[in-house]
């Protein structure tokens, strides 16, 4: 039996997608027990993205990320925060906050680790955990980030992941949700079909989704939607 990391469900070793949840299993599975090597390799190329799709500052997601959070104390929880990008760039930017950098691969986390040390960040914490079931106290943070996460999974392990940051949240707090929009322009699209071309087989659906109705009918008042190069980027409680 082959077990998900994504929903932790068991299903038969053959298979390529879990059922429970629709995740690549192989791709997961490929990198669970990798050596610290590999995992370097994926955070440069998670780290390229800024480089290919978010060079322009003014049309960033993470320029509109940084603007959403406040200049006071905050905690801060940025879900399935990977290489931490999301989590660095708010500990530079607004020194009063307090991050809690979540993810699964703990790998990941210690490369990510080294990257704020070297940076001499010191509001940053890394907790190894599932986002759908944290173990975090309930109503401990007052912005949570879930930055291209969504579209990798299925809408059931998105309503648990939603569940789970809406029990997290703090009184007035604010969730911000980015994710992949498909561009207008032809050459923009051009660009966008590399990211179509690795996501999983449900990112294509994921992208006809009305995210907007999504949220709601899940609970959330939407605050605001920002539309950045390549992103989307929703505020919500």
């Amino acid at each position: 039996m082959k077990k998900c990391p994504r929903c932790l469900k068991y299903d038969s070793d053959n298979i390529r997608f879990c059922r429970h949840c629709n995740t690549e299993l192989f791709f997961l599975n490929r990198f669970e027990n990798s050596s610290s090597a590999v995992y370097n390799t994926l955070s440069t190329v998670y780290d390229l993205l800024d480089i290919i799709y978010f060079r322009r500052s003014e049309k960033s997601p993470r320029t509109a990320l940084v603007s959403a959070i406040t200049d006071a104390p905050v905690k801060v929880l940025d879900v399935c925060a990977g290489t931490c990008t999301n989590s660095i760039l708010i500990a530079q930017n607004k020194p009063n906050a307090k991050i809690t950098a979540l993810d699964k691969a703990e790998k990941m986390l210690k490369i990510a680790q080294k990257k704020f040390r070297k940076k001499g960040i010191q509001n940053i914490e890394i907790t190894v955990a599932d986002a759908c079931n944290s173990g975090l106290p309930d109503g401990t943070f007052d912005v949570i980030l879930l930055s291209l996460v969504l579209h990798e999974i299925s809408e059931d392990l998105q309503s648990a992941f939603l569940r789970e940051a809406k029990r997290l949240l703090a009184p007035n707090g604010e969730i911000i949700v980015i994710e992949w929009e498909r561009p207008a322009s032809f050459s923009e699209r051009l660009k966008f079909a590399l990211i179509e071309l690795i996501e999983p087989k449900i990112f294509k659906e994921f992208l006809k989704k009305d995210l907007r109705r999504f949220f709601e009918n899940a609970g959330f008042t939407v605050l605001d939607k920002q539309s950045c190069d390549y992103t989307v980027v929703f505020r919500m409680r």
